[in-house]
Order: C-alpha cells, then sequence, then structure tokens
C-alpha cells in the first residue's frame, strides 16, 4: 500500500485595492495550497494563510513545517496522529495546522460523499449572513464603498478603524460611512488593536450617536483588563479578535467578562476542529460567535464557510464576503453572497470547489518560494 502524500504550491494573488488596516496597508496575498493523497487515491485540499501584513518569515516557517509533515506522511505517520500531536502553536505553527486539518477533512468528507459542514454536524446551516468589509482610509472612498454594499443587500457593513491620525478624522469616516448607508444596516467597526483603553473609551463614547452594531478588537490582544474597561465604559458590544488564539485566551475572556463576540479565524486558532470547539466554550458563556477571513483564496474562504456553517450558539454575520477583494480565487465553485447570504455548498462532496489550474499558473509565486517546501513522493 503507498503512503500519504502532500504537496504544497505556494501563490501570489494580487489585490483589486490595496488592504488597508491599523496593521498598514497590502497589496500582494501570499499563501499556498496543499493537497493531501490518500493511499486510496482521494485528495483533499487546505490553504496555508498566514496572517496578511505580517513578516515574510511567519510563511516560510510554515511552509518548513508542511515540508515536515509531508516527511512524516511519506514515511507512514497517520495524518490524525500529525494532527492531534501538533507541538507547535505559534502564528506559523496554526497556519501550518488549518492547512493540513482543512485538507484532511475535505478528504474525509469526500470518501463519506458529504459536505465538510456535514461531516461536522447534521443540521448545518443552509446559508449564513456576511457583512461588508470597507478598508479604505480615504472619507469619500469609504462611503461610496459602503453605499455600493448596502445596494448590494449587505445588512451588514464592517468599517476597518484605527488608521487616522486625529480622532476627528476617525470621526469623520465613521460618519461619512454612516450616512452613506443610512440608519437601517448594522455598522460594525474594527480597530484591529489600535487604540489605548483610554482612546477606546474616548472614541467610542463619541461615535454613540452613529448606532454601532460592533467593535472589534478596540484595543491590544495582549489587554484583556483593558478590553474588559472598554467593554464596562461604553454602551456598544465588544468582540476580541487578534485576542482568540487559543481555548486558554478564550477562558481568559469570558471569565475576565471582556467581550460579547468571539471572531474565530481558522489560520489563527490552529483550523477547523479547534474553531469549533471554542465556539463550543463561547456557547456555555453566552458569547455570541462571528466566523472571518483573513483574506485568503477560495480553499481558506470554502473552509471557514463550512466551519461557520457548522459551528454551535449563535452565529452573528461572518466576514466571509471578501473573495472580491482577489483578482482570483483559485478555484471554481465558490459561492458568491446574494443580498448578504452565502448560501453553503452542499451538492459536491467535502468543501464543494475545485482548483482553477489556470489561475493557480497565473498566480504561482515560483520566483520566492519554489524551493521552500518539499514534496513527498512515492
Amino acid at each position: 500500500m503507498s503512503s500519504w502524500r502532500l504537496t504544497v504550491q505556494p501563490y501570489a494573488v494580487p489585490l483589486r485595492r490595496p488592504l488597508e488596516t491599523a496593521y498598514g496597508s497590502t497589496t500582494l496575498r501570499r499563501g499556498a495550497l496543499v493537497s493531501l493523497i490518500a493511499p486510496d487515491g482521494t485528495i483533499g485540499h487546505g490553504e496555508l494563510a498566514c496572517l496578511p501584513q505580517r513578516p515574510t518569515h511567519s510563511l516560510q516557517d510554515a511552509l518548513q513545517l508542511l515540508a515536515a509533515c509531508a516527511f512524516d506522511l511519506h514515511n507512514g505517520t497517520p495524518p490524525e496522529t500529525i494532527l492531534n500531536h501538533w507541538a507547535r502553536w505559534d502564528e506559523a505553527g496554526t497556519a501550518a495546522r488549518a492547512a493540513l486539518e482543512t485538507a484532511l477533512l475535505d478528504l474525509r468528507a469526500r470518501q463519506y460523499g458529504c459536505s465538510l459542514a456535514e461531516l461536522l454536524t447534521p443540521t448545518p446551516r443552509p446559508s449564513i449572513a456576511v457583512n461588508a468589509v470597507i478598508t479604505a482610509s480615504d472619507c469619500d472612498a469609504a462611503a461610496t464603498a459602503a453605499a455600493a454594499a448596502r445596494d448590494a443587500g449587505y445588512r451588514v457593513i464592517k468599517l476597518k478603524v484605527g488608521m487616522a491620525a486625529r480622532g476627528e478624522e476617525e470621526i469623520a469616516r465613521v460618519a461619512a460611512v454612516r450616512a452613506a448607508i443610512g440608519p437601517d444596516i448594522a455598522l460594525r467597526l474594527d480597530a484591529n488593536g489600535a487604540w489605548t483603553p483610554e482612546q477606546a473609551i474616548t472614541m467610542l463614547r463619541r461615535l454613540a450617536d452613529y448606532n454601532l452594531a460592533l467593535v472589534e478588537q478596540p484595543v491590544p490582544a495582549w489587554d484583556i483588563e483593558g478590553l474588559a474597561r472598554v467593554r464596562r465604559s461604553v454602551s456598544v458590544p465588544i468582540a476580541a479578535d487578534e485576542a482568540v488564539t487559543s481555548r486558554e485566551a478564550v477562558e481568559q475572556l469570558c471569565v475576565a467578562e471582556a467581550v460579547d463576540a468571539l471572531v474565530l479565524k481558522l489560520p489563527v486558532v490552529g483550523g477547523i476542529t479547534v474553531a469549533h470547539a471554542l465556539a463550543e466554550l463561547a456557547a456555555r458563556h453566552q458569547c455570541a460567535i462571528v466566523v472571518t477571513s483573513v483574506f485568503e483564496t477560495g480553499i481558506g474562504l470554502a473552509a471557514a464557510m463550512h466551519t461557520a456553517a457548522a459551528v454551535p450558539g449563535e452565529l452573528l454575520a461572518c466576514g466571509l464576503a471578501t473573495a472580491s477583494s482577489l483578482v482570483t480565487t483559485l478555484v471554481t465553485g465558490l459561492p458568491e453572497p446574494v443580498h448578504g447570504q452565502l448560501a453553503i455548498p452542499h451538492d459536491e462532496p467535502g468543501l464543494g470547489v475545485a482548483l482553477d489550474k489556470e489561475a493557480l499558473r497565473f498566480c504561482a509565486d515560483l520566483m520566492e518560494d519554489r524551493h521552500a517546501i518539499t514534496h513527498a513522493r512515492d
């Protein structure tokens, strides 16, 4: 019997417009698609998607981890064993684990003839609500993008904040977006940890007139006490995003009563089953869940969609309407948002998408990364 095999194809996908957040601006999404081949020939796909706007070494470290996985698989270690004994839980490690686990679950669902969501739960959600995300730092551009999202049927719009040099500029941008979308569309903010607790309290009190539905990560991820203080001091619900990295982190956030919602990102927490377990923990603390992308391509997005369809507890509108930010998703069959809803693909087994080989050839990042991964071979 032949062994398991793992192949990895790095990519570099241009964004249609710069991604602007409190971390800076980027125009290129780098990552890798992985293919796991079982001894019976069944193939499952996953995606390595370290956070954007991070140093290149995170991606390189993750590629080396997958190279080690490829070696172990080729030498007879089952993928479940590798995942169950995973030792690297830093940024590169969680992204690599998420990629391998997604490929394995896609493969298993294909073997069973069911969707990945159905593999996770017998009664997945048939569709999920999604929010539009606005990253433009210019006031007029942000308002124009928000109006377009409203016209496309989105009922929830998220605005990236924390980029302005002065508070007045931040407030003017929020005001412009609220004016563009009207009073009935839910407006969220995402500060990516850019404010101190004092700045966040001051800013959110000044923004109270704009009827904010949720504010994600107003203070740095490490400052759980500060996050709890912000939540006690303002009327708007608070979500943790960058702070959601592990079970221990979620327990600390919930015990501190620091959040109303948790944002789950598969490459950050370490994969689909970890995200599902964190959602179960959140539900026990009456904390809502948002599943969000990291602007990955179609394999990672499909995995996040199936995860959102299967997690227990209260699910808010998810940050999974990001495919249009990329020149290509590298797949075919990925559902597109319709009036702010994503239908989960159930007609095809596994993730329900297929690799777009022509797009892969176009975006393969062979110049920098072709020697970064070792492919296991028979």
